[in-house]
């Protein structure tokens, strides 16, 4: 390069010195859970482990008398304090149907790992400990696990709607023969 000419302004190609190693490697680096903030309260989620069930009977008095434990909340327990369902953040279509969902299951779970209940306490530790102690009566429903069988609708997993289908998104590909090999021959 001449004096006259620019200089690459550019970090492609260019060894980059990582200005973060020396504390990751040494471990000194911080991160967000190393941060104890006072007065901060630590959440943990009971999550189902069933794919399909009536929730029957939630049991968290013996949570709720762990020391350290504030709060121990079930859907049933937050409902009235929800004014509606979380929103879909992107309706597909316009015919979409959406089925009401909670940040904690109400009556019902879908899915292995729906939460169940939420516990608050002062720290992590007891907010954890007190899980084992939540109490959790389910009545088995049959489960979907394969999309085929889904389709077919023998289980409906959302009531709501009725169907397990929410949405047809007609993709061009069928609409328009030959529309990937002109896209591909644009590209």
């Amino acid at each position: 390069m001449t004096m006259t000419e620019n200089k690459p302004t550019t970090v492609i190609g260019t060894r980059m010195l990582r200005r973060e190693d020396p504390a990751l490697l040494t471990g000194e680096a911080k991160f967000t859970n190393d941060l104890a903030i006072p007065g901060a309260l630590h959440l943990a989620v009971l999550r189902s482990p069933h794919a399909h069930a009536k929730i029957k009977r939630i049991d968290a008095s013996a949570a709720r008398a762990l020391p350290g434990v504030v709060a121990v909340y079930s859907g049933a327990d937050l409902a009235s304090m929800w004014a509606a369902p979380m929103p879909c953040a992107w309706p597909v279509t316009p015919d979409m149907k959406n089925p009401p969902h909670y940040p904690i299951a109400v009556d019902k779970v879908t899915y292995v790992g729906d939460g169940v209940a939420a516990v608050l306490a002062t720290s992590e530790t007891a907010s954890r400990d007190a899980l084992d102690l939540i109490e959790v009566d389910y009545d088995v429903l049959p489960a979907v696990i394969d999309l085929e069988e889904a389709l077919t609708d023998k289980v409906v997993i959302h009531d709501s709607i009725g169907t397990n289908k929410s949405y047809t998104w007609p993709l061009l590909v069928e609409e328009t023969p030959g529309c990937v090999e002109a896209a591909f021959k644009k590209a």
